[in-house]
């Protein structure tokens, strides 16, 4: 009993989405059909990874006290840049000029924003409209087919190793942004910036640098994420995936980041994001309609920010070690 309250504090280091993943995946496994199976494992992490890079950008960005709403356009841009290029390129230099494509992106919100001192939301928001307006322009609103190559393909269809290519490149796009914010210098001041940007700019840090710096490492994860689907659906589409910016805000949101800035970790935004994945799967496997699917996802929304700001005092953990405390022998003090 007297260890209690030094438990209690190890499992709040564990984020409360966690729980929520655990217990939504108890449910699943034993009420829908065919969940538990290796192999819808396997597609769950698939089709999520898209997702998962897209939500890895945007949880710097959120880190940071802003938000990213061009990235659905941005991903559609860059799809029909990598398939008008692969017509006269090789593959590898049209997936680059498809990623070049989003860091430019990145870089003109972060300029807008840091520099020019537009609020996050106005400022993607606009480009969003910018860029899904170049896009249908780019293709007269329609469509473009990739030509047939394998090559083209496997990153979106692929596999190595007996593992798909897509998971492989969330995982390392995981390890790179544990990295990047938990052993750099750089990831650091993200939080800093993000949670106190005055109390930055006192300390010497380059606020203005450090935001425009944040949103076009956004750009990167988000550009992969958009060289993927595009390689998966071999074709260059102004519509391609119009709801991704809410998908990834509503991610990080589920997974436990704070939307003010200044916290959030990349183990939150998998979690976020294998909620959704697993809720998206099984309404599939259940056969039931998309409008169903829309409300069950923001009843989920909803309540699993719910329980994440409930405040610790109310919880019954708290409570039991609050009890431990006070009935504690003196002597042991």
């Amino acid at each position: 009993m007297a260890d209690l309250p030094r438990y209690i504090g190890r499992l709040r280091m564990v984020p409360k989405s966690l729980w929520v993943l655990v217990a939504q995946f108890a449910v699943f496994s034993l009420l829908v059909p065919n969940f538990f199976a290796v192999s819808n494992f396997e597609n769950i992490l698939r089709v999520s990874s898209i997702l998962m890079l897209a939500s890895l950008g945007q949880a710097i960005v959120i880190i940071l006290a802003g938000v990213e709403f061009s990235v659905g356009s941005a991903v559609a841009l860059c799809s029909i840049v990598a398939v008008f290029a692969v017509q006269s390129v090789s593959v590898p230099m049209a997936f680059a000029s498809g990623f070049v494509i989003v860091l430019v992106i990145g870089a003109i919100n972060g300029t807008l924003i840091a520099y020019a001192k537009l609020p996050p939301f106005l400022a993607t928001l606009a480009m969003l409209m910018l860029v899904h307006g170049v896009a249908s322009l780019a293709v007269g609103g329609l469509p473009i087919e990739a030509p047939v190559s394998e090559s083209f393909y496997w990153m979106g269809r692929g596999k190595a190793f007996g593992i798909p290519v897509p998971i492989l490149l969330a995982a390392f796009g995981l390890v790179v942004h544990y990295i990047l914010l938990s052993k750099t210098t750089f990831g650091r001041q993200i939080y800093l910036v993000g949670s106190n940007e005055r109390a930055a700019h006192l300390s010497g840090i380059a606020v203005n640098r450090i935001k425009f710096l944040g949103y076009v490492a956004a750009a990167g994860f988000v550009a992969v994420s958009g060289l993927i689907l595009t390689s998966r659906v071999a074709s260059g589409q102004p519509n391609l995936i119009p709801n991704l910016p809410f998908e990834t805000i509503s991610a990080c949101a589920v997974g436990g980041l704070s939307l003010a800035g200044g916290r959030g970790s990349t183990l939150q935004v998998l979690v976020g994001v294998l909620i959704i994945a697993m809720l998206n799967n099984s309404i599939v496997l259940l056969n039931l309609p998309t409008a169903f699917q829309l409300a069950v996802l923001g009843f989920v929304i909803i309540a699993a920010v719910v329980f994440q700001t409930t405040p610790d005092r109310f919880s019954f953990l708290s409570m039991r070690a609050a009890f431990a405390q006070k009935t504690k022998p003196q002597g042991d003090a």
